[in-house]
């Protein structure tokens, strides 16, 4: 199954969400490819990844196997993102077919494991639109916020578009709130507007909500699992509690 992690506002914890379902999946046995699709290179380096080697530049721009791309990381094999793959937006403007470039690439792989991860930039552009187009189901990690709820508009309109143009079977794992403070009010009465929104995507608001720990930027500093560094913290649960209800 593809996954793409997706918002389009900076700061909604899409790489801290993406980290966490992969550390997870892999202590559950599974087999895990994380792909770094932004130019930053945050899930590179939370993956403990090398962001010299090629990476998904050489994928979408030179036409490398993603095979020869994967790295292996006590993580998870990895498909790193290094600073070359901002040039890639503009590279593939005018390719024919520019859309489907990593769909084509990775599927290959899809038999090779049980969960493919895709975490995306913020910016809505080509690169975040293969990510879309080469996914099985998008999953919208949000803060309760104001500025979340028109984020959520524009990712409603990209989806749309993606799914009448590019990939008719793309679904919507669903929304869920980040950084979440249950006894904040403003949260609680934002947290009821995102769940109507979602109902009107065709989605749903997951129940489980991640609550805010510094366990997650601790692990992330050390380029350590979230399972492994601080099993016990409530990001580690309530990020089990996300696996499971997603049902994947």
């Amino acid at each position: 199954m593809v996954i793409t992690i997706a918002f389009g506002k900076g700061g909604s914890c899409k790489t801290t969400t993406a980290a966490a379902l992969v550390n997870y999946a892999k202590s559950k046995g599974k087999t895990v490819l994380a792909v770094d699709c932004d130019p930053q290179g945050n899930f590179t380096f939370a993956l403990n990844g090398d962001a010299t080697a090629p990476g998904l530049h050489s994928v979408l721009i030179d036409g490398m196997a993603a095979a020869d791309a994967v790295q292996s990381t006590e993580q998870a094999d990895l498909i790193a993102a290094g600073l070359d793959l901002a040039a890639a937006e503009t590279a593939i403007a005018n390719r024919p077919g520019r859309d489907f470039i990593l769909r084509k690439a990775i599927e290959p792989l899809r038999n090779k494991y049980d969960y493919i991860v895709l975490d995306t930039q913020p910016d809505l552009n080509s690169i975040i639109i293969n990510a879309l187009t080469a996914a099985d189901a998008v999953l919208l990690p949000i803060q309760a916020n104001s500025f979340s709820m028109m984020g959520l508009y524009q990712m409603q309109t990209t989806i749309s578009q993606v799914q009448q143009y590019c990939n008719p079977d793309l679904t919507i794992a669903g929304i869920v709130l980040t950084k979440y403070k249950p006894r904040q009010t403003l949260a609680k009465d934002l947290r009821d507007s995102i769940a109507e929104q979602a109902q009107e995507m065709g989605t749903h608001l997951f129940d489980t909500y991640i609550r805010e720990t510094t366990a997650v930027e601790q692990a992330q500093a050390m380029q350590q699992s979230l399972f492994e560094y601080a099993p016990r913290s409530t990001a580690a649960q309530d990020y089990a509690a996300l696996f499971h209800e997603m049902k994947i």
